[in-house]
């Protein structure tokens, strides 16, 4: 028997992160996320709470048709792909077990997946890669941090020239904004040193730092990117195309949910 589709949107879990603010925990995700997904993408947000035991993350993304992986003013452990020892404030360790076991449970699953700025970084993380821990380190590199000293608005204004290549998700998006080269913003230190061998670049950096990638032989949206499409989400078109790309591959999870006998 087939069920009915009803208009239901399609409903999209965000991993939020551990924060302690005068000695009391929190879990925050951005509004701007959130506003990105419910008026861009057109979905529902739910927000996934870190430290989740493995049987409840899975028990959540059972009833999900999509995964967003934020931004974060926190790195990815080094210790979980070999790099340097990092100061524990730099840190939440709660939203990296959340997040990589979210990811393999979510591509596993056939649930779209879009990852932004420490997103990408976790991507490539729970596939086997590595990540730099400071660009500027590199010779011949722009800087990708952003500039606190001015407004919330020029921090995340198009700062730089990303080049699509290959014919992943997030390539595909920079061809539909007809704009290749494209300018995005930078407000990462880290970004990826080894990419995983399960991705594919979709874009780079004039300066070479991957900028984005697409999970190989995925079977549905599973991109991310190392820029923050939130912020301008309704201005910027390749924002646009981003956001409802990913909307689209959440409607038709949904819908094939439904339709299971």
């Amino acid at each position: 028997m087939v069920a009915m589709v009803d208009s239901s949107p399609a409903i999209v879990g965000v991993v939020s992160n551990r924060q302690t603010v005068d000695g009391v925990g929190y879990e925050t995700v951005r509004v701007r996320y959130l506003e990105a997904l419910r008026s861009t993408a057109r979905v529902l947000p739910l927000v996934i709470p870190g430290g989740l035991e493995q049987e409840n993350l899975r028990a959540c993304l059972s009833v999900l048709n999509g995964v967003l992986l934020t931004g974060a003013e926190s790195n990815v452990s080094p210790s979980l792909y070999g790099g340097p020892e990092a100061c524990p404030e730099t840190l939440d360790l709660d939203r990296d077990r959340t997040s990589i076991a979210a990811i393999k449970i979510a591509l596993s699953s056939g649930i779209p997946l879009l990852g932004i700025c420490r997103g990408l970084q976790e991507l490539n993380v729970a596939l086997g890669g590595t990540l730099s821990s400071d660009l500027s380190e590199g010779e011949g590199l722009i800087t990708h941090v952003e500039n606190l000293a001015i407004p919330r608005d020029l921090q995340y204004a198009r700062s730089h020239a990303v080049l699509a290549e290959g014919h992943g998700y997030i390539a595909q998006c920079i061809r539909h904004s007809q704009q290749n080269p494209v300018l995005v913003n930078t407000l990462h230190r880290q970004g990826i040193a080894r990419l995983a061998d399960g991705l594919e670049v979709d874009a780079r950096c004039v300066d070479g730092v991957i900028e984005a990638v697409s999970v190989k032989d995925a079977a549905t949206f599973a991109a991310a990117v190392q820029w923050h499409p939130e912020w301008f989400h309704k201005e910027d078109p390749l924002s646009v195309e981003i956001f409802r790309a990913f909307g689209e591959a959440c409607r038709l999870h949904m819908i094939g949910t439904k339709l299971q006998p």
